[in-house]
C-alpha cells in the first residue's frame, strides 16, 4: 500500500474529504465509500501486471473543474496511484496528504 492509501485508509467509510488534482484545477468534496485491493487490468502472468490499493470515492460536490473532466455528483471515482490527487484535506481544511 502506498503512502497516500495508508493515510486515507486510517479514516472510516463515510468520512468527508476534499480532494484536488492538478494543484487545485480539479477539486471535489465527497465521501470515502470503500478501500479495496485491485489490479491494473492485465493478466496475472503479464510482465507489467500490478496489484494496488484504491479508494472508491463518492462525489458529493464539484468545487472546481477547470479541466472540464467528466465528473458528476453522486458518481464513484477511484483514488489510487493511477488517479493520484495532489492534495487531500478533511472537511475543516486540515491537510492529511500532499503530493
Amino acid at each position: 500500500m502506498d503512502e497516500m492509501m495508508r493515510t486515507v485508509s486510517k479514516y472510516p467509510n463515510g468520512t468527508c474529504l476534499k480532494v484536488s488534482w492538478d494543484f487545485g484545477k480539479i477539486v471535489i468534496v465527497g465521501l470515502i465509500d470503500t478501500i479495496f485491493e485491485t489490479n491494473n487490468g492485465l493478466e496475472e502472468d503479464a510482465e507489467n501486471y500490478r496489484e494496488y490499493y484504491a479508494c472508491a470515492f463518492k462525489v458529493e460536490k464539484i468545487v472546481k473543474n477547470w479541466k472540464d473532466i467528466n465528473i458528476k455528483q453522486g458518481q464513484l471515482i477511484e483514488i489510487s496511484e493511477y488517479n493520484k490527487p495532489t492534495g487531500i484535506e478533511m472537511e475543516d481544511g486540515t491537510v492529511i496528504w500532499r503530493q
